[in-house]
């Protein structure tokens, strides 16, 4: 037996062994999403199965068997191609699995509000959004979990549909939003799938595997393997492929020492879209930032570590040739460094690979929260303007830093709304329902992150002030400080219609107090965050 055929029986083994539902104890709701864990794994280890799970019948005999690992295959396949969050997808899977679970047992009404009601108090409020599916006329298909189901739906009408009629009957009924995560499944796994009947040179054959740019194919006639160019592939008009007919096929040529086949995961990553680490900032930038702390440093050093980062080059002359009055474009790297400073060109790049990071990602709220960062940061920079005290990168930087536990907190990554709770709007920890009072949690997550970032003492001096009234921050501080808080304020009352609490309203009275050409920017810079306001999120 080979690995990807042990790999698939162990998955639908467990899969099929989940306890029945509604649960009796929270355990089993556990067993549930460490299966759907299992699935993940699965799918990362073993692309090209997962791709013809998605794309083929199990078996030709019985078309419709194992119709739900088909379904969550699709719905794996859609979220991997589009960098949805894993805690998400986790999410989705437990509720396909839950229910396939309430199908088998033929569950009424009764049973299936009962499971809900369950996870819903337990806080799971995405995969109990999971457990009955909507008619496509209720999705707005701004998830891969609402066009997993309306393939599903079409596969099941016709279970041998090859991919290209497929995505041609999505592409006529999805809207945009949906149009473009069907996007990267035209390069990975294109129309010519793992396991399905392909012509080459007139030939019939079974792809095997694909890379970036080949595809290896089998040719039954004379029984050889043969690597051949990708877009030299076109599909054949029948396709009678199956799950069992690829995994015989590749247990027949792992047995022949003569056939040189290639399966290694190593080999599919291409088709896996790159994680980056949060956590961590890229290897180029800590080389950028280490000389921008060298006093010595020359201005064409800082030049050629720019330009060994074609996207941190890209930004800086796009950012150049529009802060210029006339906005006019800057294509010289160099002009645009000089145009900033190396102590603004840092700043610029940490806030760009950092919010690059952070929303790398898709979860339900991504969307939201990531409008919200822009909007805060464009508020920060534009008051830290309007002062001498601090330049407006750095301030747009301290914004993006503080909004970054709504990226980072795996809580959030299954959540489908906003936190209810409005009360103090420049609290991060108020929109990140975080539970302990003292903010100790966010504050160490934020500590991590700008420790990891090479940000100054300055920077943990603030998050040591974080969810503090101006009157209680020290007075060297105080400026920064209330201008990211009433950055976040504002960005809150605009974007989400929040409105303020007493304890808000004291926020915004102390800063008053403090620094009173803080406010009187409040309706110059609502025109200039309103094209971010008006936006198709809801």
């Amino acid at each position: 037996m080979t690995e990807p055929t042990s790999a698939l029986n162990a998955i639908i083994r467990d899969s099929l062994a989940l306890p029945a539902l509604p649960a009796n104890r929270s355990s089993q709701l556990s067993q549930y999403l460490h299966v759907a864990a299992q699935w993940i794994s699965f799918a990362e280890s073993h692309l090209p199965l997962l791709t013809v799970l998605a794309c083929q019948v199990y078996d030709n005999a019985q078309p419709t068997k194992h119709r739900w690992a088909r379904h969550i295959s699709i719905y794996l396949l859609l979220g991997l191609r589009n960098r949805v969050n894993h805690h998400t997808l986790q999410h989705g899977i437990a509720g396909l699995l839950s229910f396939y679970q309430l199908q088998v047992h033929s569950a009424d009404k009764k049973q299936y509000s009962k499971l809900i009601r369950q996870l819903q108090q337990q806080g799971q409020a995405y995969w109990s959004n999971c457990i009955i599916p909507k008619h496509a006329k209720l999705c707005r298909f701004e998830d891969c979990f609402e066009i997993a189901w309306q393939w599903q739906r079409w596969v099941e009408h016709a279970p041998e549909m090859p991919l290209s009629l497929v995505l041609h009957k999505l592409a006529l009924t999805l809207p945009n939003a949906g149009l473009q995560q069907l996007t990267p499944l035209l390069t990975y796994p294109g129309l010519t799938p793992e396991g399905s009947q392909v012509k080459y040179q007139s030939q019939t054959a079974v792809v095997i595997h694909q890379l970036a740019d080949t595809t290896t194919v089998y040719f039954s006639h004379d029984e050889q393997l043969e690597q051949v160019a990708r877009n030299k592939v076109i599909p054949a008009r029948s396709q009678t492929g199956s799950v069992t007919k690829w995994l015989a096929l590749i247990g027949q040529l792992g047995a022949q020492p003569n056939q040189e086949i290639s399966l290694a995961v190593n080999a599919q990553q291409w088709a896996i879209p790159v994680s980056f680490p949060v956590s961590t900032p890229p290897a180029s930038l800590r080389r950028l930032l280490h000389a921008l702390n060298d006093p010595d440093v020359a201005i064409q050093k800082v030049v050629d570590l720019v330009s060994a980062e074609p996207m941190f080059g890209h930004f800086l002359t796009d950012a150049a040739s529009k802060d210029n009055r006339m906005q006019l474009p800057v294509n010289d790297l160099k002009q645009s460094i000089l145009t900033y400073g190396l102590e603004r060109v840092g700043n610029m790049l940490v806030q760009y690979a950092l919010y690059q990071r952070l929303t790398q990602h898709r979860f339900p709220l991504s969307v939201w929260f990531g409008r919200l960062t822009q909007i805060a940061t464009v508020l920060s920079s534009e008051l830290a303007a309007t002062t001498q005290a601090i330049t407006p990168q750095s301030a747009g930087l301290i914004t993006t830093v503080a909004l970054s536990p709504l990226f980072t907190v795996n809580e959030l990554k299954s959540a489908l709304h906003m936190a209810e709770n409005s009360t103090r709007l420049f609290d991060i920890s108020t929109l990140t329902n975080a539970l302990d009072t003292q903010n100790t949690t966010t504050r160490q997550r934020l500590l991590a992150l700008a420790n990891a970032w090479q940000q100054d003492k300055a920077q943990s001096q603030l998050i040591a002030c974080c969810g503090k009234l101006p009157d209680d921050v020290p007075a060297r501080l105080r400026l920064t400080h209330c201008i990211t808080g009433l950055s976040i304020i504002w960005a809150r009352q605009w974007l989400l219609g929040q409105q303020p609490c007493p304890q808000t309203e004291l926020f915004i009275s102390q800063t008053g107090k403090a620094y009173p050409a803080l406010l009187s920017t409040k309706d110059s810079l609502y025109q200039q965050v309103a094209h971010l306001l008006i936006c198709p999120l809801i």
